[in-house]
């Protein structure tokens, strides 16, 4: 079944099509990312920004760049959750500006992303707890 622009009328070459060969016209249009709330969701979770914008592999990297950061060094971990804040919020507007390809925000990943979080974060401080054992001991 051929489909057609609903603004000129002319057939579409796929019906998957994005713009109207004869006309221009946008067809599909996405729904906007929300630069804040992604900033927001890297600020409570850091990293989950980045999933809510669908880079769920940045996420990781930069949940694991900032406790890899706290763990040896505040400072650099700081600046890692800082860039990851800013990443999130960067990113949402480049996607509603159409300035890099929209990507759809999987609630699942999102999900699973706490649990890795909270996970991650218990992680840490064990192995805090454990590193401030041993140098307390040889001390």
């Amino acid at each position: 079944m051929p489909n057609f622009c609903p603004e000129c009328g002319n057939q579409l070459i796929s019906p998957n099509a994005e713009i109207c060969p004869g006309c221009g016209v946008r067809l599909k249009t996405n729904s906007e990312k929300s630069p804040g709330l992604a900033a927001l969701c890297s600020f409570v979770f850091s990293g989950l920004g980045q999933v809510y914008n669908g880079n769920p592999g940045r996420g990781i990297l930069i949940f694991l760049g900032t406790y890899l950061g706290l763990f040896a060094l505040i400072i650099p971990g700081l600046a890692v959750f800082i860039y990851g804040i800013y990443d999130a919020y960067a990113t949402a507007k480049r996607m509603n500006a159409g300035e890099i390809p929209y990507k759809e925000t999987n609630a699942l990943h999102m999900v699973l992303f706490v649990v890795l979080w909270f996970f991650g974060v218990g992680v840490f401080f064990v192995i805090a707890a454990i590193a401030a054992a041993f140098i307390f001991t040889v001390y």
